[in-house]
């Protein structure tokens, strides 16, 4: 039977680039190698004292540890091992591995529901990882979702500037204003440099200098309107403006720069969407492959047994 072709694609090759479809598969997998083989991959038999310690072993010990499904990265790790790494690895692994032993001797791992969530966390964590390495998005996906998602990557305005404050709650709110302005119009203030304003005015409860700091950060510490004055102003190494009010009283501003925000690019944080492309997608097809399997369950409910 000749295969369906659609815009030169195959029927198979669109099948085979599904995220769901290799969630399902990782799944049947997993389900297949612990229940038909003779023991779990790279476990021993527990029933005797003697722990083997294999490469295969050591891989998923490495994996588990790291919390990354990354068999090659990992095996080239272990490849490039010293004697020494090498051995505080096996010994690692053989402490774990003899300690987990007990516990099963022990019957620790009967009718226990921490460990039945860490198993469900085991094959979900499996699960995620195996799918995140076979998601790899065409250039139109990434724009696509970078398109919609721009407000995300947004970078904030950022300020640089230095103020002398005056204290409202301490001067009295009038004369507090009174004074800035007195400075501002003295013969003073064109003396005063960026790195001179400590020596003026009140403590701030805050900072003196604000050297790139967001536009998020300098509201904490003022508030929204005092911003949206520094927005307006002309930046300069020579120029105090103000004063301008906050909640604790006025400020005499010399605003350095003002890096307006913007939207990168999506060439210089492609890396970054696409990580968050896939973060989505395997969420997604985590969801939908979970909805399969409860569905495939037949459920019977009787509020009255127990009773």
């Amino acid at each position: 039977m000749s295969p369906i072709f659609t815009n030169g694609i195959t029927y198979m090759e669109k099948l085979i680039k599904q995220p769901l479809l290799h969630f399902l598969l990782a799944g049947a997998l997993i389900f297949v190698v612990y229940q038909f083989s003779d023991q779990p991959v790279s476990q021993t038999n527990i029933s005797d004292n003697v722990i083997e310690v294999d490469r295969t072993a050591l891989l998923n010990f490495m994996q588990y540890r790291a919390q990354a499904f990354q068999p090659e990265l990992f095996s080239e790790q272990l490849n490039a091992m010293g004697e020494t790494e090498l051995e505080t690895l096996v010994d690692e692994y053989v402490r774990e591995e003899a300690l987990y032993r007990e516990a099963l001797v022990m019957g620790m791992d009967q009718g226990d529901y921490i460990i039945r969530q860490r198993m469900v966390q085991k094959v979900e964590f499996l699960l995620e990882n195996i799918v995140n390495q076979a998601l790899d998005p065409e250039d139109e996906e990434v724009l696509e979702f970078y398109s919609a998602r721009m407000s995300d990557y947004q970078v904030d305005t950022v300020y640089t500037f230095t103020h002398i404050f005056f204290d409202g709650g301490e001067r009295g709110w009038e004369s507090a204003e009174q004074d800035a302005n007195n400075l501002r119009r003295s013969p003073v203030i064109e003396e005063i440099s960026f790195n001179d304003s400590s020596q003026y005015g009140d403590r701030y409860p805050f900072l003196q200098n604000y050297v790139g700091r967001t536009r998020d950060f300098v509201v904490n510490n003022f508030t929204d309107e005092f911003v949206n004055q520094l927005d307006i102003l002309s930046p300069s190494d020579q120029i105090w403006y103000g004063p301008l009010e906050s909640r604790y009283g006025f400020h005499l501003v010399m605003l350095r720069t003002r890096s307006e925000a913007s939207i990168p690019e999506l060439d210089s944080i492609r890396g970054r969407v696409i990580d968050d492309w896939r973060y989505e997608k395997v969420l997604e097809t985590r969801k939908e492959a979970e909805d399969q399997v409860v569905d495939a369950y037949e459920v019977r409910l009787n509020l009255q047994a127990g009773q």
